[in-house]
Order: structure tokens, then C-alpha cells, then sequence
């Protein structure tokens, strides 16, 4: 909203309390469109899995949490191989050490 008397958006004539006053953060937010889970895909060739918090592991396709422990590595391989076998992403061996292996988005 601007105001009526100066014409700006934000002026020492509008009061917080007043029904013409809108905050430009407000104003902004509400004509921006809802950001939706469902619209953010990953992209082909990122990696499966990326790090949420500090030490979890989440999958990017169905939002696994891989959980904090010994058994982590052994887990995300695990459900790595799932994506693979159902064609939604692949195994990345070259350039790793013996036993390592990469999980990208096909």
C-alpha cells in the first residue's frame, strides 16, 4: 500500500496499527507463489543422497533418513541398491577406493 499523503510505500506517515499499512516483507511473501515440495525435483546427475542437520542422510527420491550409527554406510548402500534395481539411479564405482561406491539421480 502506499500511503495517501507522500505516495511511498513506507513513510513516517503510515502507523503499524493502521489498516492501510502493509510491511514490504508482507507485501512481497504474499504475491510470491507457495513453494511445494512436489515442485522441487532433483535433477539428474546430483547425488542421491545429501546431507540434512549434521549427520543425517537423506535420500533425495523418497526422503529415506538414513540413521546416525555404524551401520550407516551399510544402509545407504542398501537402499541405494533399491534405486538402482527400480532404474531410478545408479551406481558410480571409477575413480573411488576398493568398495566405495557413488549413488547418483538417472
Amino acid at each position: 500500500m502506499t500511503c495517501q499523503f507522500c505516495g511511498r510505500t513506507r513513510c513516517v506517515h503510515l502507523d503499524p496499527e493502521d489498516d492501510q499499512y502493509v510491511a514490504p516483507v508482507e507485501a512481497k511473501l504474499a504475491t510470491q507463489p507457495a513453494t511445494d515440495e512436489v515442485a522441487r525435483q532433483p535433477l539428474s546427475g546430483s547425488a542421491l543422497f545429501q546431507l540434512v542437520g549434521l549427520r543425517d542422510l537423506e535420500c533425495q527420491i523418497c526422503r529415506y533418513c538414513a540413521p546416525v550409527g555404524p551401520y550407516q554406510a551399510a544402509l545407504r548402500f542398501q537402499h541405494g541398491m533399491l534405486h538402482v534395481k527400480a532404474g531410478q539411479a545408479v551406481a558410480v564405482r571409477r575413480g573411488l577406493p576398493a568398495g566405495a561406491v557413488r549413488f547418483e539421480i538417472a
